[in-house]
């Protein structure tokens, strides 16, 4: 046993507690958009994150809890290169932003708004190491995708840009959780891309003959073949949480759009950590300190943009995550 993870898991058992409560979400619900939805923001634990910047910016606020969450567990976690499997999606992000901005010409100078600081590498480091054709030397596999995207932003294959990234997030999580070796992280791992799989069947199904077929990658617990239509995805999602998921999939059987189910499925991501940080020798419970704080972020902008955009808390509630949120 791992008993260096005793430390760790104390600390962010005691940081989650100060994230989003219960009793915050429900004070934004019947918050007014403008001022009242301002002063309630500020009785939240975004308060300290709104006041170091001048225009009390949320979504500003929101990426500094973000960042502080992954240089705290950084600093404290005892194999802290594992857990490059919550922020290497940022790092890809990134690159995606290079490739578009390549073949415009534009420079990384240029750029700053569009990039974000959560990854495990800055922009700077990325747009050098793409330039010399070396992104391979961090990441196997990072180099050719690149290239590979570079070209089809250069004949407007867009979404095509966007699979190829899609997929490279993926594959990379599952190459850091085969490294790493911890039991959780290759669960979770493999829980992220059984998600993408199902998600990428049910889009298939939804636009019949529209697109060739859906793109599953490896590494996930569930096998393709079990994603054929969808009563199989039902009966996958009814296995890993019965009754979990049922509304969610008829909602997007009704729209075609997976908010509500992405909402599930985080909490389903927080549970299976919750349960698993019973074992304080283990990864499991940064992993849900780190989810919890991206919880909470979700749910900040899921009530805000909802509020300003006219939608009433009824139609806003469905869409948050409570799965262990504090009272």
């Amino acid at each position: 046993m791992n008993t260096s993870y005793i430390y760790s898991a104390s600390r962010v058992a005691t940081l989650s507690q100060e994230l989003l409560s219960k009793t915050d979400i429900d004070r934004l619900l019947v918050a007014a958009p403008g001022q009242r939805l301002a002063s309630a923001l500020k009785e939240t634990y975004l308060a300290p994150y709104l006041l170091q910047n001048k225009n009390e910016d949320m979504a500003e606020a929101i990426e500094l809890t973000l960042i502080e969450a992954k240089n705290i567990i950084s600093s404290i976690a005892p194999d802290s290169a594992q857990f490059s499997v919550l922020w290497v999606q940022y790092d890809i992000h990134n690159l995606r932003v290079l490739a578009k901005a390549t073949v415009l010409g534009l420079p990384v100078e240029q750029l700053s708004e569009y990039f974000s600081e959560r990854g495990a590498y800055q922009p700077a480091t990325l747009a050098e190491y793409a330039r010399d054709g070396a992104l391979s030397n961090l990441y196997v596999g990072w180099q050719e995708a690149y290239t590979k995207a570079v070209e089809l932003v250069a004949a407007g294959a867009l979404d095509q840009v966007d699979s190829v990234f899609d997929v490279l997030v993926l594959s990379t999580m599952s190459a850091i959780a085969e490294t790493a070796k911890d039991p959780f992280i290759s669960v979770y791992t493999k829980a992220v891309i059984d998600m993408h799989n199902i998600k990428s069947s049910l889009r298939a199904l939804k636009l019949a003959d529209k697109i060739a077929r859906p793109v599953h990658v490896s590494g996930g617990a569930i096998s393709a073949d079990r994603l054929r239509d969808i009563g199989e995805i039902h009966s996958v999602l009814e296995y890993l949480a019965p009754g979990h998921f049922t509304s969610a999939l008829e909602q997007y059987q009704q729209d075609g759009h997976t908010t509500v189910l992405d909402a599930r499925y985080d909490e389903y991501l927080i549970k299976l950590a919750h349960e698993a940080s019973i074992d304080m020798f283990s990864a499991a419970s940064i992993v849900a300190y780190y989810l919890h704080v991206r919880q909470s972020a979700t749910n900040v902008r899921t009530i805000v943009v909802g509020l300003e955009s006219g939608q009433s808390a009824d139609v806003i509630r469905p869409n948050v995550r409570m799965s262990y949120v504090t009272n």
